[in-house]
């Protein structure tokens, strides 16, 4: 297992991003994506970190990719992500 830290801007509030994110949570754990943590920075909501333990790197890239359009649907702006990946 790796922890990937994931920081992103999405388009919309975080309440609502927040609920399609956990709405999509069941697809996630089937997937062997597991979220420890998500929160936005405190004087930006739109600025959003989200912490997981993913099987590998290459695990989680695939699920990213399979996984796109729900992502970008929830409010997620793709290309503003910057990884993180940690290993221990």
């Amino acid at each position: 297992m790796v922890t990937a830290v994931l920081k992103f801007e999405i388009s919309n509030s975080f309440a609502d991003w927040e609920r399609a994110f956990y709405n999509h949570q069941p697809t996630a754990r089937k997937a062997g994506v597991f979220t420890l943590y998500h929160g936005h920075e405190p004087d930006n909501e739109q600025k959003v970190c989200v912490v997981l333990n993913v099987l590998s790197q290459e695990h989680m890239q695939k699920f990213m990719e399979a996984n796109g359009d729900a992502i970008q649907a929830s409010g997620h702006i793709l290309e503003t992500t910057i990884s993180e990946i940690y290993v221990n």
